[in-house]
């Protein structure tokens, strides 16, 4: 067996017709060329050159070889540029997954914020639910997930954001009397459920909180997004219970109500440790974390 470097060898002695030129572009010493290819066709039991004073002359066996070696050496050319372009291009793309309530109500914010320190940055943004946000992160499809309250791992690096609790919206001519609605007081008011809302208390779901104190909610509706569950509380539905943040951000036609007793939550900036970064998402990365103290003051510019 042989590896790559065997074949990208053979393939520039077969292409210069020369140990001397292979080296030269190689840029490694004629010697190691000539150890190289010995121990090639030592592993291949086959002769693939036949020398005549300073000149080779390819074997028919090495003809045959030799396509599939360009094909291996245009991939391995590819492979290297891909790599040099990941640490070197300062304007390539930053792919960022977030949730859709971050993409309208939070990312805004950040980017424009960002490009005008750093013009021509380059963004592709996918709006994805926390769950599966972490699970294409695992899968190395972005450069970093901006999402609520993610599950620990030591695959991951996380920056804390924003931390903030849930609230009650309701609609403002059906709303609580009192500033400060008490989970236990749920009777058979509609609901507005968001699913898998996260929290950072230690059962990590809305759900499993609710099941723990023993309230029942009369759900009437489910949604994975907090969009939907706010135009259904405007519409005089029923009430929802979302994040803060989100509810900070929306129109007039809700009343908020802080939750009694009080449901943490964050907002995070996770990385693969194992993904390759490009300078520019290395940058961005870097940015977030700087400014993760100050961030609140950033999101209510």
């Amino acid at each position: 067996m042989i590896s790559s470097r065997h074949i990208e060898v053979f393939y520039h002695v077969y292409n210069e017709g020369s140990l001397t030129r292979a080296a030269k572009v190689l840029n490694v010493s004629q010697p190691l060329v000539s150890k190289t290819l010995a121990y090639a066709e030592h592993k291949l039991k086959l002769k693939l050159f036949a020398r005549h004073a300073r000149r080779l002359s390819p074997t028919p066996e090495a003809d045959i070889l030799f396509k599939h070696a360009a094909e291996v050496n245009q991939q391995i050319y590819k492979f290297n540029n891909i790599a040099e372009n990941l640490v070197t291009d300062p304007l390539s793309t930053i792919n960022i997954g977030c949730t859709p309530s971050l993409g309208l109500g939070l990312m805004p914010n950040l980017l424009n914020n960002y490009m005008k320190q750093n013009p021509g940055t380059k963004f592709n943004i996918v709006n994805l639910q926390s769950l599966d946000l972490e699970e294409q992160l695992k899968e190395l499809t972005f450069d970093l997930v901006i999402c609520f309250n993610p599950n620990d791992s030591d695959l991951f690096n996380k920056v804390t954001l924003h931390s903030g609790s849930l609230v009650l919206i309701a609609p403002k001519k059906n709303s609580p009397k009192e500033g400060i609605f008490n989970l236990k007081d749920i009777k058979n008011q509609p609901f507005i459920k968001i699913k898998n809302l996260k929290t950072d208390s230690a059962h990590n779901n809305l759900d499993e909180i609710l099941r723990q104190e023993g309230i029942g909610v009369n759900w009437i509706a489910e949604t994975e997004t907090i969009q939907v569950a706010k135009a259904m509380v405007e519409k005089d539905s029923g009430y929802a219970i979302i994040d803060d943040f989100s509810a900070s951000i929306y129109s007039d036609k809700i009343s908020v109500h802080q939750l009694k007793p009080t449901i943490g939550y964050k907002i995070c900036m996770i990385s693969n440790k194992e993904k390759p970064l490009s300078v520019s998402a290395q940058s961005f990365i870097n940015y977030l974390a700087k400014i993760s103290e100050d961030i609140d003051q950033l999101i209510g510019d």
